[in-house]
């Protein structure tokens, strides 16, 4: 089991064992939670989809969509002279 020392401003240094084992990386966001006198971690994952939808809310890709004809993979592989 790993361990470690709760600083003088009340802060953990997650063991490389538990990031590595976790994928946890800087800026990743974690929820704790106290069950029977023990304290879980968990890390907060993104919703995906909800990801994308705030990206492609803050952004107007008309003009790409007019260029690709709506198609990006398509255009792509033409631009690169590639063939299906």
């Amino acid at each position: 089991m790993a361990q470690g020392l709760v600083s003088g401003k009340y802060q953990l240094t997650l063991p490389v064992e538990v990031r590595k084992a976790l994928g946890i990386r800087p800026g990743d966001r974690v929820e704790y939670a106290v069950k029977g006198g023990r304290l879980e971690v968990r890390v907060i994952r993104p919703d995906l989809s909800k990801v994308l939808d705030e990206v492609l809310a803050e952004h107007d890709f008309a003009d790409l969509r007019a260029e690709t004809g709506g198609d990006a993979v398509r255009y792509v592989r033409e631009m690169r002279g590639l063939d299906d």
